[in-house]
């Protein structure tokens, strides 16, 4: 979900496509209507009386209201398009998963599904319920770009797929990290199954009083050094360990007593971790795409952004001034 195309032609003037894909919105419901009318040299978009609204007017008018919106979503578009080779597997699961989209819709809005999905996907710059299949090879292009970013960053980002085990406090923290003699005793029996050599995952589904994780053998997934959903005493200590190490106790002040194992730190293990937590059969093909989808979902929301910014730079993407170029990596969370 692959090799990438760089298109030596794509230098863009961002306010230009962001002009574009503003004004499309209005002249696609009038352009019926207002053919070919223009006012002092510039085409008209909409008229309202006696007045009529210039497509640099309502360009002004709508990036006043929501322009960095539509810049952000026009500058993913952009780079996505340019950036990434469309495959067959692409192809084949925006299909699929654009046949999903739909049962969905059909089911949470029967009598107008269409209408909800052609006036979001305009609002995110295409061209309408028709181009479903194009906005989702667009969002793996994506996974691509960014799966390919995380491969480059991989040490920079610490990136780990970890599994933990819990012991809870008995009856909230004490504030001192000194566990009570009841939380104590489950701890000993945690280590002492660990001493009789089970298996990281039997020991944490027969202890982890964590019940979201315990029944998957503790299983937490893929995380990074830029994870701001984790307690920093556990996200500190998976990212410290070396591949295929357990941690000693760590203590969280929110929820107790931590085993903390690092299954992967490199992208290569990563992928064969990946299969074998998801039970997925050798013959079907995975990528890094695959493996870090929850990361970007779960953990690491702002990695996409990052990626596609420095996609953006390696394309030669340049600004009409300073002010979008800033108001934009504003929403990237880009700092210089």
């Amino acid at each position: 979900m692959s090799s990438f195309i760089k298109k030596n032609w794509f230098v863009s003037l961002l306010v230009v496509v962001f002009a574009a894909v503003s004004v499309y919105y209005i002249y696609d419901t009038n352009k019926g209507k207002l053919k070919g009318k223009t006012s002092n040299g510039q085409d008209v978009v909409y008229s309202i009386g006696d007045k009529d609204v210039t497509a640099e007017e309502f360009y002004d008018e709508l990036y006043e209201g929501s322009g960095t919106s539509v810049l952000y979503q026009s500058f993913v578009k952009a780079v996505t398009e340019q950036s990434a080779e469309t495959t067959d597997k692409m192809k084949e699961d925006a299909k699929a998963q654009a046949s999903s989209v739909i049962s969905n819709y059909a089911s949470s809005y029967p009598s107008n599904y269409k209408e909800m999905l052609d006036s979001q996907l305009k609002a995110l710059g295409y061209k309408g319920y028709d181009d479903l299949e194009n906005y989702l090879i667009n969002y793996y292009k994506e996974l691509k770009i960014t799966a390919d970013y995380a491969d480059a960053h991989f040490d920079d980002l610490k990136i780990r797929n970890i599994s933990y085990l819990l012991v809870k406090f008995e009856n909230g923290d004490s504030g001192e990290g000194t566990p009570t003699e009841n939380e104590q005793k489950r701890m000993d029996a945690v280590d002492a199954a660990f001493a009789e050599g089970k298996t990281f995952a039997e020991v944490a589904q027969e202890f982890s009083e964590d019940t979201s994780t315990a029944s998957s053998g503790g299983i937490l997934g893929t995380v990074d050094a830029n994870t701001t959903t984790l307690d920093s005493s556990f996200l500190n200590a998976a990212l410290a360990l070396k591949e295929g190490e357990v941690s000693d106790w760590v203590y969280s002040s929110s929820f107790g007593y931590f085993r903390i194992m690092n299954n992967a730190s490199t992208s290569e293990t990563l992928l064969k971790v990946f299969r074998e937590q998801n039970s997925i059969p050798e013959e079907t093909e995975i990528t890094t795409s695959d493996v870090y989808s929850s990361l970007l979902s779960s953990y690491d929301t702002t990695l996409a952004d990052r990626a596609l910014w420095e996609k953006g730079q390696e394309l030669g993407v340049t600004f009409a001034d300073a002010e979008q170029e800033g108001k934009l990596k504003t929403t990237l969370g880009i700092e210089e």
